[in-house]
């Protein structure tokens, strides 16, 4: 009895259901919304209770709106308001 091997690309796209897909849908949406912008990766150390900090924005705007911001778009939010700022006071 031999059987035909299924190759990795289709057991990955086999295994976009259920959740996955929904999660999937809704980053692609908010994803084609936005401008896309070539982005930089950098390494920062934050203190554990900006972490946590952050995970409780990931949580509250998920109860609000149904949606979980990236980690990297709230820092990028953050990082955008720190900059409106300090050009101000320049």
């Amino acid at each position: 009895m031999s059987t035909k091997r299924t190759s990795l690309k289709e057991r990955r796209a086999q295994d976009k259901r259920g959740v996955d897909a929904i999660f999937e849908a809704s980053t692609q949406s908010s994803e084609t919304t936005e401008a896309k912008e070539p982005l930089a990766k950098v390494t920062l150390y934050i203190r554990p209770d900006q972490v946590v900090a952050i995970e409780d924005i990931q949580l509250a705007e998920r109860k609000n709106t149904g949606k979980r911001p990236d980690k990297s778009a709230l820092v990028q939010e953050a990082l955008d308001l720190l900059i409106t700022k300090y050009s101000k006071t320049a």
